[in-house]
């Protein structure tokens, strides 16, 4: 999980796919910033919107909120 964490804090510019409260989404990481703790903030950004991702979900695959996460590194 280091080296993924590592990977996306640096990862401007990789694409992300899945799916928020069921709708799909397919973006852009646009800014990464570390979180309190171990965990990094990802913002993705698709035509219309920005999602706010924890490192972690993505490492995952998937929380509360965001289901089938995929990074393309």
């Amino acid at each position: 999980m280091n080296e993924f964490m590592n990977n996306i804090y640096g990862a401007i510019g990789t694409e992300v796919t899945g799916f928020h409260h069921d709708k799909p989404f397919h973006g852009t990481i646009t800014y990464t910033r570390a979180k309190y703790g171990n965990d990094i903030s990802v913002h993705v950004e698709d035509d219309n919107d920005i999602y706010v991702i924890d490192g972690s979900a993505l490492y995952q695959g998937e929380d509360s909120t965001y289901k089938n996460l995929h990074v393309y590194l």
